[in-house]
């Protein structure tokens, strides 16, 4: 399928360019401004361009947390109307992977604070998983099957699977 290609052609390009960006939650201080993360609240990049890509309206980045022990968040950025996510993860067992997603309506619900605003907003939220630098999965959600779980349109089991069912696994 040509989305996955590029779904992963993307996500693997993204997964190059944010390698290391998580200097933020490190505390280290890093003088590179281009692998700066566009997760600040001020709109600057690092690089003296103002850009409202910083900020997903209508997302609360603190919220967006799996119930997992085997999958972390590293990085959010906003790419237009794309929200990439890349996510550490301990695993890359498929079947391990799927299990531990089954948080993800929950999540996603939760980060979403106003719905509408997202919606205006942004198409699509793409996940890269990785494990050790190496990406082991990626998928995507659909902005309309978020919206139609926080509705209770879509159960959760039903949107877990319809995420899933757009995995590109790697071995």
């Amino acid at each position: 399928m040509e989305r996955r290609k590029i779904l992963l052609g993307s996500g693997a390009a993204l997964a190059t360019v944010l390698a290391g960006c998580s200097s933020d939650e490190t505390g280290s201080d890093s003088n590179n401004d281009d692998d700066e993360p566009l997760n600040d609240t001020n709109g600057d990049n690092g690089d003296g361009d103002d850009s409202d890509d910083a900020d997903v309206p209508g997302l609360d980045r603190d919220k967006l947390e799996l119930d997992s022990e085997k999958i972390s968040i590293e990085e959010v950025n906003k790419d237009g109307d794309t929200v990439d996510i890349v996510a550490t993860t301990t695993t890359t067992d498929p079947e391990t992977l799927a299990a531990e997603l089954q948080s993800l309506g929950e999540t996603v619900a939760a980060a979403i604070t106003d719905p509408e605003a997202f919606k205006a907003e942004i198409n699509s939220v793409t996940w890269v998983l990785e494990n050790d630098g190496a990406m082991v999965m990626s998928f995507y959600i659909d902005v309309q099957w978020a919206i139609a779980y926080i509705n209770d349109e879509m159960s959760e089991d039903e949107f877990v699977q319809t995420v899933l069912d757009t995995a590109d696994e790697t071995q």
